[in-house]
């Protein structure tokens, strides 16, 4: 049966229902969950507004809302003001790996990969123009141990910007793997092959964002978080494929003191899952997580209800006023957020759209009529088309 879905006739510029979060952090919103983004606010103030690392776990139940939290935070305007503040804080997001190969060199692949090569070089020169070239390589050896990981990674900001030509080499050491002969064209001895090289570099590459100068003042530095989603599909490898990953994220803590944020997503809430979380983490990492945030189930029906008004206020155009819960009637609402099976955003977004879309089918919605979906109507949707899944 073939219907007309026209937003503008539901008082709605387009649905707001959606299943998962956009891909573009400006256009991602957050409504109701106050609690919850005030724990966030709180973490980014005190990244923004000190310099010693954190690392942050995130546990909630699928579609609780980790992964939007994500993207609604890397996007600057969703920061909160502190004062004293760091120059700049950034959120790189990430999925866990899903090849069962070797996830620490995909993951590490992915990672370069969005920041890029040319992006890396401009900042080793910014460092040195800040504090020179000795203080940067004597950092830079520090941090990543080995003497050819911080010649390689000087190297990007000699050959910055990084012509096609001239330097494959030197991205085939970064990306791939050199022979013999490009490692010596290179003044290098070794590539980057084991989990803990590919660690090391990475928080070498990470403190080059930061800023490499010596001063602990959080004016003088950015801070760089990387916000890794999904790690629960860690329990579908084998411990010598997560292990590794797990010790690897720990030298990349330990490797990074100052101006490191470490958020990490898990799709595991009971209390006897976090033995689970442990397993895949191991205890070396656990023991240095800063802070836990719970995606806690919303049970409160109020709560459940700001969360619609908040969002159906953003997707009203303004020249549409309408009642708090127009195309629904509150009553309608009340119906579709009961007895949900998680008291999740995603649950509460599935009931509204699926009811929305079988009112558009029901020629519920007629141009100047101002017809709402009233309890009587969801009454008569069965509770498995209000509950089917999307997609």
């Amino acid at each position: 049966m073939k219907f007309l879905i026209d937003w503008d006739v539901a008082g709605l510029r387009e649905n707001p229902f959606i299943i998962g979060p956009p891909t573009n952090p400006q256009q991602a919103i957050w409504a109701g969950l106050k609690e919850l983004k005030g724990e966030f606010k709180n973490a980014f103030r005190e990244a923004k507004a000190s310099a010693p690392t954190q690392v942050v776990l995130c546990r909630g139940a699928i579609g609780a809302g980790k992964t939007h939290a994500s993207l609604f935070f890397s996007s600057d305007q969703n920061m909160p003001e502190t004062s004293p503040s760091v120059q700049n804080i950034e959120v790189l997001r990430v999925q866990t790996p899903t090849e069962t190969g070797n996830p620490a060199r995909d993951f590490y692949l992915d990672v370069i990969d969005q920041i890029g090569l040319d992006r890396i070089g401009k900042a080793i020169k910014k460092n040195v123009e800040a504090v020179g070239r000795d203080v940067v390589e004597r950092n830079l050896r520090q941090t990543v141990v080995s003497g050819d990981f911080a010649n390689a990674l000087l190297k990007l900001f000699e050959a910055s910007p990084i012509s096609p030509g001239a330097s494959l080499p030197l991205s085939a050491y970064f990306l791939g793997k050199c022979t013999t002969t490009e490692l010596r064209k290179l003044g290098l001895n070794r590539n980057i092959e084991k989990t803990q090289d590919y660690f090391r570099v990475l928080a070498g590459v990470f403190q080059c964002l930061t800023g490499l100068s010596e001063s602990s003042d959080v004016t003088q530095h950015n801070r760089f978080c990387l916000w890794i989603d999904e790690m629960e599909n860690f329990i579908y490898f084998t411990p010598p494929q997560y292990r590794p990953f797990g010790q690897g994220l720990r030298e990349l803590v330990d490797r990074l003191p100052y101006f490191f944020t470490l958020f990490m997503n898990f799709t595991l809430t009971a209390p006897e899952e976090y033995e689970e979380i442990e397993l895949i983490l191991g205890g070396y990492l656990t023991d240095r997580i800063t802070r836990q945030v719970f995606f806690h189930e919303v049970k409160d029906q109020e709560k459940l209800l700001q969360y619609v008004r908040e969002l159906l206020c953003y997707y009203r155009p303004q020249e549409k006023p309408k009642t708090p819960y127009f195309p629904f009637t509150e009553d309608a609402l009340r119906a579709l957020t009961s007895n949900l099976q998680h008291g999740t955003p995603r649950d509460v977004n599935k009931r509204c759209r699926n009811a929305l879309m079988r009112a558009f089918e029901k020629g519920i919605f007629e141009e100047g009529k101002n017809s709402e979906i009233t309890l009587k109507f969801v009454q008569e949707i069965s509770q498995e088309e209000l509950d089917k899944e999307i997609g």
